[in-house]
């Protein structure tokens, strides 16, 4: 081949694997216009800390969700205003029964938000205790839920110019010149209660974040970075900038209807009728792979979190008005004991390739395993019933593999669970993802309590995002397009 011959086709390579103009996708580099933290949890002496770190040279109205891990209701809403490469921290702590949010940061919010963790803002049970515009979901209406579940960032527009919301909102000396005026904007008769796309322009992402799981008491500290989704909207095109308690917009609020993602075999451009099917494709794995490491002798600990970000769309009353869609299994109900399960299939392996029979303990032996919600946390080898790491109320299983180090995979699908939904609806062109839409990771704890000779305890902590493996098929048989 000719070398002018051979540079063209290594363009032409390059160009079928860059994300589409129109495409949204998950940006390995982790930054977008939509950002998914997988895990909060003020359970067991934990704090939850967020943060966001804006890029741009611009201004940003951002949405922030914070979402229980049952059915993933809204449980505290505020909008965040950011001025050009402004950064904010927030932290989520318990209370008396549930949890609450404050920070120390100027940046400004609507609602203004408290500055210590005395005065911290209460999370609210409107959302599923009945007295909200979405009603009971059938599971619990207790202040507890909100206690443990997943965040979402949402961009509904930059700020650009010469504006007075531009003003401000930025910082001089620290201090932004003037968010009491964007307090005001949202009371009764102002500005964005008449005209909400005032000084808001298009979103242009840029946005990223991390979050620490930090239980101070114990020196445990669980870190990791968002999730960030690129062109969520398409370009040029608005956002939607609503009040701060508004359920929109939220993860299913996409522009863009076109998914870039990746197979094992070739980079695929799906486009669906339904912007939450291109969001949920970005997230689609039919096999999930990670580690665990139990060993006594220095009091191992190994828990997974598994979080479907856009599953209430699919399961929840609110949204699935007549009944479960695919690829989820079961609707979120009181029949179906405030859960929506759908069953998996488990293999484990040990160091030297061995593959032990899994079982769950505390019980009859179970021979049918899946996860009932949201936000949920599986253990390994556990001692007592429950979450011994994270404390968690969201348990979706507790597996003895007979070994105590090795690494676990879940299988998701049609193809592993005979008769089940999980597989996406077709794409445009026929393409079928396979499994359902997750994202988590594995955190380790282990302890030694004698360093250097020295009876001193000394804890550690780790956390490794999961390993997903994206399957795809079509009706017909071919190879996906």
């Amino acid at each position: 081949m000719k070398p002018i011959a051979s540079g063209i086709l290594s363009a032409a390579t390059l160009c079928l694997s860059a994300p589409s103009a129109l495409a949204m996708y998950l940006n390995a580099g982790g930054s977008g216009q939509v950002l998914v933290y997988p895990y909060y949890t003020v359970n067991g002496g934990y704090n939850s800390f967020v943060t966001i770190t804006n890029s741009t040279s611009g201004g940003k109205a951002v949405k922030v969700r914070l979402l229980e891990g049952y059915d993933g209701r809204d449980v505290m809403d505020f909008n965040l205003y950011l001025s050009p490469h402004d950064y904010w921290a927030g932290v989520i702590v318990p209370t008396a029964g549930g949890a609450a949010i404050f920070s120390g940061d100027n940046s400004c919010t609507v609602p203004a938000l408290p500055t210590t963790a005395a005065t911290a803002l209460p999370f609210t049970t409107a959302n599923f205790d009945g007295t909200g515009e979405q009603g009971k979901d059938g599971g619990p209406t207790g202040v507890a839920r909100t206690r443990e579940g997943h965040v979402e960032i949402i961009e509904m527009g930059a700020l650009t110019g010469p504006s007075d919301t531009l003003k401000a909102i930025t910082h001089a000396f620290g201090v932004p010149a003037n968010c009491a005026s964007v307090v005001s904007a949202w009371a009764n008769g102002g500005k964005w209660t008449i005209d909400s796309t005032r000084d808001i322009g298009a979103p242009s992402g840029g946005l990223s974040g991390n979050a620490m799981i930090l239980d101070v008491a114990n020196g445990v500290v669980f870190s990791y970075a968002a999730d960030a989704i690129a062109q969520f909207y398409v370009k040029g095109g608005l956002g939607e900038h609503s009040r701060p308690d508004a359920l929109t917009p939220n993860i299913s609020s996409a522009t863009s209807h076109v998914a870039d993602i990746h197979t094992d075999d070739a980079p695929l451009s799906l486009t669906y009728t339904r912007s939450i099917d291109a969001v949920s494709a970005l997230f689609m794995a039919d096999n999930v792979q990670n580690e665990y490491w139990t060993s006594p002798g220095i009091a191992g600990n190994s828990e997974w979190v598994l979080t479907y970000p856009t599953k209430r769309f699919y399961v929840d009353p609110y949204y699935a008005v007549d009944a479960v869609q695919p690829p989820f299994d079961a609707r979120f109900s009181a029949v179906n004991g405030g859960t929506a399960f759908s069953q998996m299939k488990v293999d484990s392996w040990d160091r030297e390739e061995r593959s032990p029979v899994i079982f769950a303990p505390f019980g009859s032996p179970q021979s049918v395993f899946g996860l009932s919600y949201e936000t949920q946390v599986l253990g390994f080898n556990q001692a007592q019933p429950g979450s011994a790491l994270l404390a968690s109320k969201l348990v979706s299983g507790d597996f003895v593999a007979g070994i105590d180090n090795g690494w676990f995979q879940i299988a998701l699908g049609t193809q592993a669970v005979a008769g089940s939904n999980q597989q996406l609806v077709a794409a445009a062109n026929g393409d079928i993802l396979v499994g359902q839409p997750v994202t988590g990771f594995w955190a380790f704890g282990f302890a030694n309590g004698d360093v250097n000779g020295q009876h001193v305890l000394a804890n550690y902590s780790a956390l490794y995002r999961h390993k997903m493996h994206v399957g795809c098929k079509r009706v017909d048989g071919a190879p996906c397009t």
